[in-house]
């Protein structure tokens, strides 16, 4: 039986991946500073800035999903050095304990996004956390693979994203603003289809590659706006003009066909669905 730990199993996407690994019968641990599971053997409180409880957390431990970190890409302007404290040291610490155990995998959520060319230290503490990943393998052998990770959205999200906050305004019957052009696109995919894919990797033993989990193609903030509005076909839409915004105009994503060949995997909840059980699970709440 695979051992598996999920730093941040208490968040968004690592919840994500907990949960699916349980309901696969995987024995799963999830290692968080809050978390809603009583203290039990599923169930580790501790930070990654710890290194002597990262350590004890993974004696028995075969895989590491690593997506405990700074996440909250609207705060890190106002906190980088805890952005980069939790980030990079917190990946760090988990490397170092796997390379003194001398076995183990190591598999770290990163974005699609780490090659932006604007800067921003969410991207930059994820491309140096992917450096510091390639070091540890280069050097010590630690089998590091890295998941570039399109936008996440899903109902057991933080509901902070575009998805998120379009889809709720819609429920209340408050108009979708959009920011600037409409033009700036994304990759969009669903909590499940992450989870699905980190199964994937255990079963087939996946090591030592860099994988890109994303939606098959971008979605313009515009396009989205007209999904949520399929399933909503009272609101209206309207377009502000943001001089201070600078729009994103991300395109294609490459090394998709890679990963999908690799895992014999493609997203299964495609944004039109994703959008219609999001606005379900609001007209519940």
């Amino acid at each position: 039986m695979e051992h598996i730990l999920v730093t941040g199993g208490g968040g968004f996407i690592g919840g994500y991946v907990f949960r699916h690994l349980r309901r696969c019968g995987y024995s799963v641990v999830n290692y968080d500073m809050t978390g809603t599971e009583k203290p039990d053997d599923a169930f580790i409180k501790g930070s990654i800035l710890d290194f002597d409880s990262v350590r004890s957390a993974i004696e028995e431990i075969d895989t590491v999903f690593h997506f405990a970190g700074f996440s909250n890409i609207d705060l890190v302007k106002a906190n980088p050095l805890e952005c980069l404290r939790l980030n990079i040291m917190g990946t760090a610490n988990v490397l170092e304990a796997i390379r003194l155990k001398g076995k183990g995998q190591f598999i770290f959520a990163s974005s699609v996004y780490v090659h932006d060319t604007k800067g921003h230290f969410y991207t930059t503490s994820k491309l140096s956390s992917e450096l510091i990943c390639k070091n540890y393998s280069d050097l010590y052998g630690v089998s590091a693979t890295i998941l570039r990770i399109g936008t996440a959205y899903g109902e057991k999200s933080r509901h902070e994203d575009v998805v998120s906050l379009f889809a709720k305004r819609a429920c209340v019957g408050e108009p979708i603003i959009i920011h600037g052009s409409g033009a700036q696109k994304r990759h969009f995919i669903h909590g499940d289809d992450i989870a699905e894919a980190c199964r994937l990797i255990i079963e087939k033993e996946i090591k030592n590659k860099t994988l890109v989990l994303a939606g098959e193609r971008g979605t313009s903030v515009k396009e989205l706006a007209e999904i949520v509005r399929k399933a909503c076909p009272d609101v209206a839409i309207h377009q502000e003009s943001d001089m201070g915004r600078e729009d994103d105009y991300e395109g294609d994503i490459s090394n998709l066909e890679e990963t999908y060949r690799l895992l014999e995997w493609k997203p299964q909840v495609d944004l039109e669905e994703g959008v219609r059980r999001l606005i379900k699970y609001f007209r519940t709440q």
